[in-house]
């Protein structure tokens, strides 16, 4: 998912950059046969790509003015922690490795105020409340099947002893639920990944830094067709949850491989962020932490102009894994 965000002074930030590129000489943009090859005809996993006669798709909606994070299975599926609030939509298959019983994990926190400041505490739910359904639908014979509701979830208003909440002391809330999926696909996704243990926190951000380093240093230097051949198991499996076909899946890295270079941006820095586990400590994640602008969201960052010469930023959440018989961190999400 990204999320795209206006600002004035990033856009004299990426103007400055952009001047500084022209100094560069201009890379060959023009992707290779040779090149195209490692990534399309040589790609190890591709082949294990369907297509189905049925492709359901989920779809969490979550209404409401309160920051949250929302977990499908342990992975992250929605977060907000800013002012933006109404009705947000998130599509949650990624999450989803296969049918039966899925988890979903749902955090509340007090709304932001502004981009910096939160409330200490909840207020009154008349005024302020938090509702979250998930979705089930489906595209047959080029037209979206009637949605059918597989969960409904309003925050509650009294405690498991049937004690009405006092909001304006509440500080957060959770709640763990579940509900039942049927996929036609099976991914392996992290499910036989190695189990990370929180007292290596230290060594193991290192290594999660150190891989985000090169991902980011292969941005900046437009290495498009790097980029793709570390995401080559991720590009499979989004292409499957999502029901994409071998012919879309190629063009769309041949046009990346072709377009990436020719893109002027700005990326953003590596600094004041947490290392998150999910996944059931099986992937590892670095966001923004408290007191960051974009507190919550994935650290990798471009800022580029858009068309009409507004400032942007686009998030990359890039969720690792340490693959089974593996001793690298991979892409995974």
């Amino acid at each position: 998912m990204r999320k795209s965000i206006s600002a004035l002074l990033l856009i004299l930030s990426i103007t400055s950059c952009a001047q500084q590129n022209k100094k560069e000489p201009v890379k060959e943009t023009t992707p290779t046969s040779i090149d195209l090859k490692a990534i399309l005809e040589d790609d190890p996993y591709i082949g294990q790509l369907k297509k189905y006669d049925y492709e359901p798709e989920y779809v969490l909606q979550i209404t409401t003015l309160y920051a949250y994070e929302i977990r499908v299975n342990d992975i992250p599926v929605a977060s907000n922690f800013s002012t933006m609030g109404g009705t947000i939509w998130y599509p949650i298959n990624k999450a989803i490795l296969q049918s039966g019983k899925q988890t979903l994990s749902i955090s509340i926190y007090p709304r932001y105020t502004d981009n910096k400041t939160q409330k200490d505490y909840f207020e009154d739910p008349d005024d302020y409340d938090f509702w979250l359904d998930i979705t089930q639908t489906a595209w047959i014979d080029g037209s979206r099947e009637e949605s059918k509701m597989v969960l409904e979830y309003e925050m509650p208003r009294k405690d498991d002893r049937g004690k009405e909440i006092n909001f304006s002391k509440l500080t957060s809330h959770h709640d763990e639920l579940s509900f039942k999926a049927k996929v036609p696909y099976t991914l392996t996704g992290w499910s036989e990944s190695k189990v990370f243990d929180k007292k290596d926190s230290v060594a193991i951000e290192k290594r999660v830094v150190a891989f985000y380093h090169k991902y980011r240093q292969l941005m900046i230097d437009k290495e498009a067709l790097q980029l793709q051949k570390m995401k080559l198991n991720q590009g499979y499996e989004t292409s499957q949850y999502s029901y994409l076909d071998k012919d879309k899946l190629f063009n769309d890295r041949e046009e990346y491989v072709r377009d990436f270079p020719k893109e002027d941006f700005l990326m953003g820095k590596l600094e004041n962020y947490d290392l998150k586990f999910y996944g059931n400590n099986r992937v590892l994640c670095l966001v923004a932490a408290d007191g960051h602008l974009y507190r919550g969201e994935p650290m990798i960052a471009k800022k580029y102009l858009d068309q009409n010469g507004n400032g942007r930023i686009s998030f990359y959440p890039i969720l690792l894994h340490q693959p089974k018989g593996s001793d690298s961190l991979e892409i995974i999400r």
